[in-house]
């Protein structure tokens, strides 16, 4: 049998229970599923502890329950000691404390320690229903502890639970005013994630049907607020990585391009190669709400002037984390959509980088580019020739047909249907052909504006591939030939450009429905873009604006009186809801004159007893105050004909009377 020195209380032990079991949920997909398993044993153990039907495990039995999840734990994660590996670890710490639960304090211990691994899941998940479900864990785990200072009388689930929402509340004020003050030190949200994550959106090379593909998927890219005019559709050209590099069917990244030393970071002194850029107009400020991708490129609207602090540019305006986006991140841009840019020409070795080919890949159309070369008098003829051949016969289709080797060749003369990197590749590689300097560029095209909000969503689905091309006296300038086809998909976007495609319309679901889905699905996402702004968002730089409108400054002082202020306000508050609560109650409008009666009776040392009836007290007063007779038989005669008679009218003669006596 357990002692009752070792013994907690039931409900408490449930309510720990359910509290791990709510903690361990979101980590289900990242964390090793044997977790479970051992969860079950060690739960049951303590159950069965509980009940005095076994005792609490030896250390020997302690000692192999660690070592099992140790052992499991470096088997799971390949001896990797990474993110996931520490958060896993410290789930087997929290459950294994389940064995060594003996007192209070243990149980204390315990649920501090939960907070902390409640918190872990914001690792992994940072939208709105995690910011929920982390709060539900809260509550749970709060109960948990509530009812460890309950007895078994006192206990009810739904008091526990009600008890449990108003701590929690009456802390929010105080939780909310230091999450406006206190300085910003990153949190749980803002921590790397492993590099090893799976990349979503996006990649760093572009082979044939990859950004169909990719177009499929209806997921978020990222969201921007313009604080400027917003462009026009055919100006929304979001640039994320340029490919110089063409193995005939691949498009990558130039060695060059993937040099560290070739960034031009915000702490160093700008590139000699930023003097080429010609910015011209007027420029655009907006910021960007980009979602994890796991990959270091940010995407901007050329050319980019201004950037937020920690983000770098290399020499194809692609601007750059040192780290990997494996966590939402906020950036505020500065660019001029007219531009010139390398006017004066290109460097030798830059000029052979861009019109590179295998000379072996695509024969038919080396023979026919060559051929309308020597036809036509200047690039720019050749570069509309090529134009009018996709306005003459080609379709534009999410799923066109599978390229073999020569994809080129098979896409322009055979095909001659396909997506957005179709057009580019087999563009640029023309152009090449000819000795024009060209390059492919990955990105977004476009988005939507939400209905509800004046912001802009990106989503996969407009991710898009085009052309730059190097011009004499005009630099790179930008070639869409997409537009030749599908001039629709840059004014009005994919979906009217695939109006007509079967394969598209086929694939369509209720997600791409403008109806009542669409508006709540547009909802949705409104409280998400609200969320991770302006709480999960909420940096310095929105610290200082906050305190600099409301407390004129960020002196440490201000921060001192706002939180002394509200703490203030709010045992204010709690101290005048104790008081109303602790205020008589009268079940009857009567019974609250008679009791100012006795009060000021009291007052006079008349004091009524516990349990006297009120005749009773009537005569014990007369006996000793006779002078009071009359009054006080009068009050006492009204008061029982309300209470026992029910005799309603006379209850302003009692007040009458009971404001009247004078002791």
């Amino acid at each position: 049998m357990v002692s009752e020195s070792v013994q907690i209380p039931r409900n408490s032990l449930a309510w720990l229970l359910v509290a791990q079991i709510a903690i361990f949920l979101p980590h289900t997909g990242h964390a090793p599923l044997w977790l479970w398993a051992v969860w079950l044993v060690v739960a049951l153990w303590r159950w069965q502890v509980f009940r005095g039907a076994w005792s609490f495990p030896s250390g020997w039995v302690k000692l192999t329950l660690i070592v099992i999840c140790g052992a499991g734990l470096a088997f799971s994660y390949g001896g990797q000691f990474g993110m996931g590996t520490m958060v896993s670890l410290l789930l087997a710490a929290f459950m294994l404390k389940l064995l060594e639960l003996r007192r209070r304090r243990d149980i204390l211990v315990l649920c501090y320690l939960g907070y902390f691994v409640a918190g872990t899941q914001f690792l992994f998940y940072s939208n709105l229903v995690a910011a929920f479900y982390g709060l539900f864990s809260v509550v749970v785990l709060t109960a948990a502890l509530l009812a460890s200072h309950q007895s078994l009388r006192q206990y009810r689930f739904w008091r526990t639970f009600r008890l449990t929402g108003v701590l929690l509340l009456q802390a929010t004020p105080l939780m909310v005013i230091l999450f406006l003050v206190v300085p910003r030190v990153g949190a749980l949200w803002s921590v790397p994630a492993e590099a090893g994550g799976a990349s979503t959106g996006m990649s760093d090379s572009m082979s044939p049907g990859e950004i169909s593909n990719l177009a499929q998927s209806n997921a978020l890219a990222f969201r921007v607020t313009f604080e400027s005019e917003v462009p026009q559709p055919a100006e929304r050209y979001w640039r994320g990585l340029v490919f110089s590099d063409f193995d005939g069917r691949t498009w990558r990244q130039s060695h060059r391009q993937q040099l560290p030393h070739l960034v031009n970071w915000d702490d160093e002194p700008p590139a000699v190669w930023r003097d080429q850029i010609e910015r011209l107009g007027r420029p655009v400020r907006y910021e960007v709400m980009l979602e994890p991708n796991h990959e270091r490129w940010l995407y901007t609207l050329p050319a980019p002037s201004e950037w937020s602090d920690g983000i770098g540019i290399g020499p194809e305006f692609r601007l750059q984390k040192r780290q990997r986006v494996s966590q939402r991140i906020q950036y505020q841009v500065t660019s001029y959509l007219d531009y010139r840019y390398q006017r004066v020409g290109l460097a030798d070795w830059e000029r052979r980088q861009e019109v590179q080919f295998p000379s072996a890949s695509n024969p038919r159309t080396q023979e026919r580019i060559r051929e309308w070369q020597e036809e036509l008098v200047s690039d720019e003829a050749l570069i509309e020739r090529l134009l009018e051949h996709y306005r003459a016969s080609f379709h534009y289709t999410l799923q066109p047909q599978t390229l073999g080797r020569h994809s080129v060749d098979e896409f322009l003369w055979d095909t001659q249907a396909g997506f957005c990197e179709h057009f580019a590749s087999s563009f640029v590689f023309a152009l090449r052909v000819a000795g024009i300097p060209a390059r492919v560029v990955v990105g977004y095209q476009g988005g939507e504006r939400s209905t509800l909000e004046d912001y802009w969503i990106v989503r996969q689905r407009d991710a898009h591939a085009w052309a730059e091309v190097w011009l004499e006296d005009q630099g790179w300038v930008r070639f869409d030939p997409t537009t030749a086809v599908a001039p629709e998909r840059i004014e009005l976007g994919l979906n009217e450009a695939l109006a007509q495609d079967e394969a598209f319309q086929a694939s369509r679901t209720f997600g791409a429905d403008r109806g009542l889905l669409l508006q709540l699905s547009l909802r949705w996402d409104l409280l998400n873009y609200q969320w991770n702004r302006w709480v999960l968002g909420y940096d310095n730089r929105l610290q200082d604006r906050w305190m600099e409108n409301w407390l004129g400054g960020r002196d440490p002082w201000r921060v001192a009186v706002a939180i002394l202020l509200t703490g203030g306000v709010l045992v204010t508050f709690m101290v005048l809801v104790i008081l109303w609560q602790q205020r008589p109650h009268y079940r009857y409008p009567a019974d609250r004159y008679y009791a100012r009666f006795c009060a000021r009776l009291a007052r006079a040392g008349l004091s009524r007893s516990r349990g006297e009836d009120p005749r009773a007290y009537a005569h014990r007063v007369i006996a000793a105050r006779p002078d009071l007779a009359e009054p006080v038989e009068r009050i006492t005669r009204y008061y029982e004909w309300i209470i026992y008679g029910d005799d309603h009218s006379a209850l302003e003669q009692l007040r009458g009377a009971v404001k009247g006596l004078k002791v």
